[in-house]
């Protein structure tokens, strides 16, 4: 027999559905609660990442400034190098050029010492009177012999052996010969060849020595230069010529152009002013008195008398061997020479 299905209670199978569902819907939330709840907030992130991009901007900035500071300083650095460089090769230019000029300086002084040489050695050539020593080459005096009719006049006094009173004064009990060795006496000899040595060779020339007294020397009153016995006969008595007595210049121009009345350039050495001569002062004449001596102002004042004596239109050349104690003689001296167009000489104790 066929047996008939019961319907089941519909109600029950419903409940166990929904319960379920409800269940499933329950779980699901807790689920989506839950990965909300682990599920970091974007804003977050997104301002955690800001800060550290703008820590890492500022690091950035700091390593540019100092990469700058770097460089900076690598170019102040070499900018130094760079100036001291420069101003070492502009150092080593300048020692350079100072060597070369110093160089093209000293062949100038070379080759003016060659040409003062061959100079020397051909005025000794042809000179009318030879000289021995280097004194011309090693100085420049200024003083050029010349003119058509030439005097040379020669102080011969006590004080041509002595540069100061006491030294001529230890020398005056000399013998002759020992006076002629004086120091002094041997140079102005000297200075009275060099000036024969220098005398144009068509020049005529008189040479007188004075002191107290005065003398022509030589074979006749005027000799040519250009005749070598004539020059070597005034030599030779130059030679025995002894210094001595006062300086009477007077006298010695008187006898110079009482020799020769044509000169044209007188040539003078000596040492200082005249100590006798005419057209004193009373103040300077001693009548009474059996001094000697004679003051500074006096010889002045015959010095300036002498010059006045002395002939007009003539150049005075004049060679001071200066002695102490006479300071007016260098300028009276040098006055007269440049007045007459002359020249004025006082040379260092080696020339000539």
């Amino acid at each position: 027999m066929r047996r008939t299905r019961q319907a089941g209670d519909g109600f029950n199978l419903s409940f166990l559905d929904v319960m379920a569902c409800g269940l499933g819907a329950v779980i699901l939330i807790f689920i989506l609660v839950d990965f909300k709840a682990f599920t970091p907030d974007p804003s977050e992130e997104k301002e955690k990442l800001e800060q550290e991009l703008a820590a890492s901007m500022d690091e950035l900035q700091r390593l540019k400034k100092s990469i700058d500071e770097i460089n900076d300083k690598i170019a102040l650095e070499s900018a130094k190098q760079e100036d001291s460089e420069e101003a070492k090769n502009d150092t080593t230019q300048d020692q350079t050029k100072a060597l070369q000029d110093l160089s093209t300086q000293l062949a100038v002084v070379a080759d003016l010492e060659n040409q003062l040489a061959a100079l020397s050695k051909e005025v000794e050539k042809s000179a009318n009177v030879e000289v021995s020593g280097t004194g011309e080459q090693n100085f420049i005096t200024g003083m050029k012999v010349e003119g058509e009719q030439i005097g040379i006049l020669i102080d011969k006094s006590a004080s041509m052996m002595g540069d100061n009173l006491i030294d001529v004064l230890s020398k005056l009990a000399l013998s002759d010969g020992d006076k002629v060795s004086t120091a002094k006496w041997i140079r102005t000899r000297r200075v009275a060849q060099w000036l024969l040595a220098r005398l144009p060779q068509t020049s005529k020339v008189s040479l007188v020595t004075f002191s107290d007294t005065a003398k022509r020397l030589g074979m006749r009153n005027v000799s040519t230069a250009s005749v070598s016995g004539s020059m070597n006969s005034i030599v030779k008595d130059l030679g025995a010529v002894v210094p001595e007595g006062g300086t009477n210049l007077q006298l010695g121009i008187s006898t110079l152009f009482e020799t020769n009345p044509d000169i044209t350039d007188v040539y003078i050495v000596t040492d200082g002013l005249p100590t006798l001569g005419d057209g004193l002062p009373l103040s300077c004449r001693n009548f009474i008195s059996t001094k000697k001596s004679i003051s500074s102002d006096c010889r002045q004042a015959l010095m300036v008398e002498t010059i006045k004596r002395a002939p007009k239109g003539v150049r005075y050349n004049i060679i001071l061997l200066p002695i102490e104690g006479d300071p007016y003689a260098s300028p009276l001296y040098w006055n007269w020479s440049r007045v007459s167009g002359g020249t004025f000489l006082s040379p260092a104790p080696e020339w000539p």
